[in-house]
């Protein structure tokens, strides 16, 4: 699941650095990785690719700031 999502952040928001290394901790908005319109891009992705529905309430910095974050919030929203 994180790789996936590190792929898809690489693939689409840095194409022109295929060796980028991007850590599953890294802040991804403090380091320049996603910028706000991305994030919204990548939160799309994840409700496709992970088929899970992400409420507007729970958009926030706390559950996207890095891969890890996603991934608790991915792995929380299927048990639920």
């Amino acid at each position: 699941m994180k790789q996936e999502i590190i792929n898809y952040i690489k693939c689409e928001f840095h194409s022109s650095t295929p060796d980028l290394d991007i850590q599953s901790d890294d802040d991804l908005l403090s380091a320049g990785l996603v910028d706000s319109m991305g994030m919204m891009r990548l939160i799309q992705f994840i409700e496709e690719q992970f088929s899970i529905k992400v409420a507007p309430l729970d958009m926030t910095i706390e559950n996207f700031i890095t891969v890890d974050a996603m991934a608790a919030y991915i792995s929380a929203s299927k048990i639920s």
